[in-house]
């Protein structure tokens, strides 16, 4: 029998419980043994549960505990999830989480000891909820040189743009909106302004790339500056403005970003709407494959981690599923020097000096009008590196209102 002790009984921690009482024969068909809760770490009082004995205090009782084989991290943050994590590991605990923040954070580090303890550390529910992303990654595509990954990582986010493109609401109503769904948090800015989705992005590279978990070298734009005028822009121009992580391999090395862009309505990234996640993942061999579903949500994300349970408990006694640093690891590179195409939107009546500045200033760009708004003007750019094209528009404001610049990608 394999025992499972889970820290954090909140909305996932509560859905793997969920799983492993009410699918307890399920998970014992799969596992190849019976999986039984051991014990569940909360400081709150459960009296109400069919399992509500199983409750402690004290995560030594877990930790402390040599007939539970697998720790399950349910907690979030990087305070106390790090703290137990790390323990369990020392403690030669295989473990479990979905806490995205402590992989991108403190995970070369919980990985390194899980390796010297021979123990699996496993975390499929940190990217996607229940989509099945990283082991495809690590297993499914393993005869593949990763190209790229580019996809939608965070549902709020995505709900936030459906709104704005389908309901013409502005972006703060459609934030309010999110909020009494409960698909955003009280304080929203780790999903619209793209930490969330750069946490994500950063794990999927390492997965695909055995590239560093390191989050420093990831630009990260969110939405919070779009507005309606960018949506009706979009459409007109056949394209839809959706939050897109990137990681693209290149000869010398890699990058990653997180940032708003226009994309192609004939894209598979174009249909994927309201809290749904998509990801796109280009191997040399396969060539374009797609990952689809839910991205959060207590029993998605908990579908995940007890995925992850069997595959620890499939490897008790070995370490095929722990995760390794590979020695030939890419390269880091400024994302502001990768070539794009930018959408920028300028202050001027048609036919104006304002106008005519840009013609002369900007290379081989195309103007882009709308009648409905009389008094600007949008222009597509040349494919350049980013940092160029920024200097190019930057210097256009001493004479010009710059009233916004969007990623014009073909993904």
């Amino acid at each position: 029998m394999a025992k499972i002790g889970i820290m954090g009984h909140g909305t996932v921690g509560s859905g793997v419980a969920k799983i492993l009482f009410d699918s307890a024969e399920l998970m014992a068909n799969r596992a190849g043994e019976p999986v039984e809760v051991a014990k569940i770490l909360d400081l709150r009082d459960f009296d109400d549960l069919p399992y509500s004995d199983r409750f402690t205090k004290d995560v030594n009782d877990i930790i402390g505990d040599d007939s539970i084989d697998v720790v399950v991290e349910c907690m979030g943050g990087i305070g106390a999830a790090y703290q137990f994590t790390k323990m369990a590991l020392l403690a030669g605990k295989h473990c479990i989480t979905s806490n995205k923040e402590l992989i991108a954070t403190h995970g070369k580090e919980l990985l390194s000891i899980a390796a010297k303890k021979k123990v699996n550390y496993l975390y499929e529910a940190s990217v996607g909820g229940g989509i099945p992303i990283v082991r495809p990654l690590r297993q499914c595509l393993a005869a593949n040189h990763i190209v790229r990954i580019a996809g939608i990582l965070n549902g709020t986010t995505n709900y936030i743009l459906t709104r704005m493109k389908d309901g013409g609401v502005a972006f703060d109503m459609a934030l309010k909106e999110a909020q009494e769904l409960g698909y955003a948090e009280l304080d929203p800015s780790a999903d619209v302004l793209g930490h969330d989705a750069q946490r994500k992005i950063c794990i999927l590279s390492h997965a695909a790339f055995g590239a560093e978990l390191d989050t420093s070298m990831i630009s990260c734009s969110g939405i919070d500056t779009l507005t309606r005028e960018d949506m009706v822009y979009a459409k007109e121009m056949g394209r839809i403005i959706k939050l897109i992580a990137m990681s693209q391999r290149t000869d010398e090395g890699y990058y990653a970003l997180v940032a708003p862009m226009l994309v192609p309505l004939g894209s598979p990234i174009s249909v994927v709407n309201d809290v749904f996640n998509g990801v796109m993942v280009r191997g040399d061999m396969v060539g374009d494959t797609m990952f689809y579903g839910r991205g959060a949500g207590m029993l998605p994300t908990a579908s995940a981690v007890c995925g992850d349970i069997i595959d620890a408990i499939w490897h008790k006694n070995d370490v095929k599923a722990a995760d390794k640093y590979s020695d030939e690891a890419p390269k880091a590179l400024d994302p502001a020097d990768a070539p794009t195409r930018l959408f920028v939107r300028i202050k001027g009546l048609e036919h104006s000096e304002e106008e005519a500045y840009v013609l002369e200033k900007m290379e081989d760009i195309r103007i882009v009008r709308l009648s409905r708004y009389p008094d600007e003007f949008g222009f597509i750019t040349r494919e350049a590196p980013l940092k160029v094209l920024n200097e190019e528009v930057d210097a256009l404001k001493c004479r010009v209102e710059v009233l916004q610049r969007i990623r014009y990608e073909s993904l």
